[in-house]
């Protein structure tokens, strides 16, 4: 299923394998029986937030391509 264009995808790369127009990437992979199955391992109950801080870590020290967002109202 792999897209023509891509002739040379890094090992383990799943580029193009949606179609060229997809957005998802491996979100398409999740199913609603894996989202059943995710949700019969919840115990208590418990949410927490996943996120990062949109400045976080930040700077570009580590990473000079890297430029926090800008937010403006």
């Amino acid at each position: 299923m792999a897209n023509p264009r891509w002739r040379h995808r890094p090992e383990g790369s799943n580029w193009g394998d949606f179609g060229p127009d997809d957005q998802n990437g491996r979100l398409n992979l999740i199913t609603p029986e894996n989202v059943r199955q995710g949700l019969a391992e919840a115990r208590e109950g418990l949410v927490f937030c996943l996120s990062l801080p949109l400045d976080y870590p930040g700077g570009n020290l580590l990473n000079e391509r890297r430029h926090p967002p800008v937010l403006r109202p």
